[in-house]
């Protein structure tokens, strides 16, 4: 046990510094190398240490990129309800043709079509009433599913010296060999199937949660109908998008 000195090596080569620093190891704490090109365990299964796309653009792990994910996300809804509803004003003030003004038909066929979106049975519902208790019971159900997808993310952590990693080790270096292989068995039918999967699941969740998005960007609405079709229109495509990155 311990920890390889670092010995500052031009390392091009993903087989050339193997060790032992993966777990479960055969010592009683794994090694710790940070310059090895491979940690092997004691089953003969590696992974390389490679830096993972976010770690090459300088973000630590996928914890903190799913916070800058959800903080984008914020902004770029805000910029786009904003941007929108100074359109729709300016429109107003210089009697542009439109359905601006506050007609009770237009502003009733928009909730009307928020509330079809969302769901009649969804909690999410409850963001385009009044009630307290409504937006307490959806604001709580938000939480819990972004909690349960935030399991997801932990458990991609990479932390080689973590004996209850969910980290799975897809390389193989045998000893009489001078290069390592990588066993994965991705390819890319499997990620058209993933795809396919995920576009009919959460697609119609993205657009209605987008067009609710622009609804709210509607000076025709009062203040509240905007607050409550924002609301929801940012939680439906964020939870949705959310859930497409975690999986």
């Amino acid at each position: 046990s311990g920890t390889i000195p670092k010995l500052n090596w031009v390392i091009t080569d993903p087989s050339s510094f193997v060790t032992d620093c993966g777990n479960p190891s055969d010592f009683e704490k794994s090694l710790n190398c940070t310059e090895c090109t491979m940690c092997c365990n004691a089953q003969g299964d590696c992974h390389s240490q490679k830096e993972t796309d976010i770690q090459k653009v300088g973000i630590e792990d996928y914890t903190r990129f799913s916070w800058i994910f959800f903080a984008c996300l914020l902004g770029v809804s805000c910029a786009l309800a904003l941007t929108l509803f100074a359109y729709d004003k300016y429109r107003t003030n210089h009697n542009v043709p439109g359905e601006s003004i506050r007609r009770p038909s237009s502003t009733e066929r928009d909730s009307k079509y928020a509330l079809d979106a969302i769901g009649e049975g969804s909690v999410y519902q409850f963001f385009l009433g009044k009630s307290w208790l409504g937006w307490t019971i959806a604001l709580a159900t938000i939480g819990i599913q972004i909690f349960m997808l935030f399991v997801f993310v932990d458990g991609a952590k990479i932390d080689l010296s973590d004996e209850k990693t969910d980290l799975v080790y897809t390389w193989k270096c045998p000893r009489d060999q001078d290069d390592c292989q990588d066993t994965i068995d991705l390819d890319w039918l499997g990620w058209v199937a993933f795809a396919i999967l995920m576009v009919a699941h959460l697609s119609k969740d993205i657009i209605h949660g987008s067009q609710m998005i622009v609804l709210s960007g509607k000076e025709r609405h009062d203040r509240h109908a905007r607050i409550s079709l924002f609301s929801g229109g940012t939680l439906l495509t964020s939870v949705s998008l959310f859930t497409l990155f975690v999986s």
